[in-house]
């Protein structure tokens, strides 16, 4: 029996490409989706001009955090005609119209990857959920952030925030990580130990990311 072909779709090209990275990963400019995906800001810029797009980092993202490939490879219009469009059963009206004016948005589930910060190391602990809601409402980057148990509290830290300016940050120094206050000063960064304050160079540590929320007990 002769099959049907399996033919090219119209995927993501150019600009519509790289709009629809910065939406699914919600990066504001290409300078934080370069970081976010270690690719050159300049990439971005070559794709737009010439009309491209990258297989390769569908592929990534989808493996990395789950995001379903055809919303990364392919527009609504194109999406609508997957065959298996017509296998997903229709939703009541009622919870349509929610979706559509987005009051079902607060209620999704966003899993976040777990560590426990101990002697300088992070150890996987697993995966933890948390309420979209928190993420939509501070607007924090979902697919860069991690959990960081300590003995003292859990902190959400935005990976995608790497340049220290001012505030807690994760930092690794000699491979050894811990979550620090920095104030950035002219040439030097001024790191918070307990009582005390340190200036370093800049290229003295690596700021894994900013602490967005911390949890305490009370």
């Amino acid at each position: 029996m002769k099959r049907d072909q399996v033919l090219p779709f119209e995927y993501l090209k150019g600009s519509e490409f790289t709009d629809n990275l910065k939406h699914i990963t919600k990066c504001k400019t290409f300078l934080e989706l370069a970081e976010l995906l270690n690719v050159p800001k300049q990439t971005f810029s070559t794709w737009n001009l010439h009309n491209r797009t990258s297989h390769e980092l569908m592929v990534r993202l989808h493996l990395k955090f789950g995001v379903p490939i055809e919303e990364l490879a392919l527009s609504e219009e194109e999406r609508a005609k997957l065959p298996n469009r017509s296998k997903i059963p229709a939703l009541p009206q009622t919870q349509t119209q929610d979706v559509a004016d987005g009051s079902n948005l607060q209620h999704g589930i966003v899993i976040l990857k777990s560590y426990c910060l101990s002697n300088g190391k992070l150890l996987p602990t697993g995966d933890m959920p948390y309420a979209k809601r928190i993420f939509n409402g501070w607007d924090l980057n979902e697919l860069a952030t991690i959990e960081v148990e300590t003995n003292q509290a859990r902190y959400l830290v935005d990976q995608s925030q790497n340049d220290a300016v001012s505030g807690e940050y994760l930092i690794d120094i000699d491979g050894r990580l811990s979550i620090n206050q920095i104030q950035r000063l002219p040439n030097k960064l001024a790191i918070a130990f307990g009582d005390s304050t340190m200036e370093v160079s800049e290229d003295d540590i690596k700021v894994v990311g900013r602490v967005a929320v911390v949890l305490e007990k009370v």
